[in-house]
């Protein structure tokens, strides 16, 4: 099976505009994450950037624009460059905007604007393709392990896989639900597979038929309101022919020259090192391909009966009775306004507890609260 019949540069060169186009429709499709105007409050990583100015609409625009100009432009190594910085200036004003799916982008891209285009150094730019890869199996490698738990398989593979209850007998259901359970091998095997050659045309056709079905049954609807998550996979399924189908490396290369990059020295602890260290709480979620994997922290938010009085009709729709009281259900207050997933950071929840206790005004010292989220 000879695969995609492209060389490296004319892959990287695709591949850039793949991850720019992608990423502009994705902050489009959560339009509310980024340009400010929204309830859900901001979660600043750097507690003195929290303040009543909130430069989020002028640098996404910046954002936008850079990227728009990198298709047409021909300095696009620079406005490339440029654009990942004003990303990490945008998740410092706000943690929700680290996705998983804007994390991987932009890491890609990073990738891409080192590359100085030139075709006649081959050991150089297959070096950079090939951290491109190891990227993109890392994501597959660390998804399948954060899912090696009971939680995934049996409650939030049931809620992915929801959609076919509608078609199939509550007995076939309940049989569709028992894959849940071998879901995590298949993913840690497209990680590994990916990378081991032999075996890597069997690991894209699984891939592909993954997010094949993942486009199916995470379809946008009132359930499923994580749209840019959706919209990954069909990133994904491009990603893996342009990274992996076909000849994707030098016949005289030599592994030895990856060390010779600087940025190798970064991509190896952000993506195979440090996600091992999740499962411990010391790195976070959303920078480990910890997909719906059940493990996430989940904080309860208490509203009292004066509290719930005060907050505006929309944020009321998203309090729930329970019995330990009346509970903000923030997950789906996010999903449903900024349409991605609530990032399960300390940070994100002591900015909606100092949301809540603006109307309360009972002078908790934020030592305390911090306490409460160790």
């Amino acid at each position: 099976m000879n695969g995609l019949q492209l060389n490296i540069p004319q892959r990287i060169s695709l591949i850039r505009v793949v991850l720019t186009v992608g990423t502009i429709i994705s902050i489009f499709l959560s339009f509310q994450l980024w340009f400010g105007n929204r309830s859900f409050p901001h979660a600043p990583i750097i507690q003195n950037l929290d303040s009543d100015f909130n430069p989020s609409l002028i640098l996404t625009l910046a954002l936008l624009i850079l990227m728009l100009a990198s298709l047409v432009l021909k300095w696009q190594r620079l406005l490339l460059f440029v654009a990942c910085f004003i990303s990490v200036v945008l998740v410092l004003l706000d943690a929700n905007r680290m996705q998983h799916w804007f994390y991987i982008y932009i890491s890609l891209l990073l990738v891409v604007s080192s590359y100085n285009g030139r075709v006649d150094d081959s050991n150089k730019y297959t070096s950079y393709f090939i951290l491109m890869q190891i990227i993109v199996a890392s994501v597959y490698f660390f998804c399948g392990i954060s899912q090696l738990n009971p939680s995934f398989s049996e409650t939030e593979f049931p809620k992915i896989i929801e959609p076919l209850s509608n078609n199939l007998s509550a007995r076939q259901f309940h049989l569709v639900t028992k894959i849940g359970v071998a879901i995590p091998y298949v993913l840690i095997f497209l990680g590994i597979g990916l990378i081991v050659t032999p075996i890597r045309f069997l690991a894209i056709s699984l891939g592909i038929v993954l997010h094949f079905v993942l486009l199916i049954l995470l379809f946008p609807s009132s359930q499923n309101q994580n749209y840019s998550l959706w919209f990954s996979n069909l990133i994904f399924m491009l990603l893996l022919f342009l990274l992996y189908s076909g000849r994707t490396k030098q016949r005289y290369y030599s592994p030895a020259f990856l060390f010779q990059i600087p940025l190798f020295y970064l991509i190896i602890p952000l993506f195979v090192i440090l996600p091992f260290t999740n499962s411990f709480g010391y790195w976070p979620n959303h920078l480990s391909s910890n997909f719906v994997s059940g493990k996430k922290k989940k904080i309860a938010v208490t509203i009292k009966p004066h509290i719930y009085d005060q907050l505006p009709l929309y944020e009321k729709y998203f309090c729930k009775e329970t019995e330990q009281g009346l509970i903000l259900d923030y997950e789906s207050w996010c999903k449903h306004e900024l349409n991605v997933e609530c990032n399960p950071e300390p940070t994100v929840f002591m900015s909606i507890v100092k949301h809540v206790q603006k109307l309360e005004n009972t002078g908790v010292k934020e030592a305390q609260l911090a306490a409460t989220f160790k």
